[in-house]
């Protein structure tokens, strides 16, 4: 038995084409989902979480339009040096959850801190406690990326 093998056929090239899309669309669809999750560290798009549907509070929404353009500028570089600004990421067993991988006890000591999981919250109230704890002990929480 013998194959001629004569390379890829026209319809298994646009069969390969169209795979190649459907994974780019992929792609772009969960970056833009995590932008609008994160209200693209900007202040704006979506105050709900994607995923668990926790709302964040109106509170943090006024917290977040007070803060200095140079400290979102930080908490965004911050947030994706330590987890890609994804407020869902947990490390090292769970010692370290959120976009900015507080610890627990960091977390619920905070300044401006509501309590409970960070990861309960999302990217713009998880930026909000980041930004005033830096305020309260400078960049210590994040020795590498702060």
């Amino acid at each position: 038995m013998s194959f001629n093998f004569t390379g890829p056929t026209p319809r298994s090239r646009s069969i390969l084409a169209g795979l190649a899309l459907v994974a780019v669309l992929a792609v772009a669809l969960v970056a833009g989902t995590a932008d609008a999750t994160a209200g693209g560290g900007l202040g704006t798009g979506s105050d709900t979480r994607s995923g668990n549907g926790n709302a964040t509070p109106s509170k943090y929404k006024r917290l977040w339009g007070k803060v200095h353009r140079k400290d979102k500028r930080w908490a965004r570089r911050v947030a994706q040096c330590e987890s890609g600004r994804d407020p869902d990421a947990v490390a090292l067993n769970g010692r370290y959850r959120g976009a900015f991988m507080f610890t627990r006890d960091a977390w619920k000591t905070s300044p401006k801190s509501p309590g409970g999981d960070p990861i309960d919250f999302s990217y713009r109230t998880q930026a909000v406690v980041a930004v005033h704890l830096k305020k309260r002990d400078g960049t210590r929480p994040w020795p590498v990326c702060g």
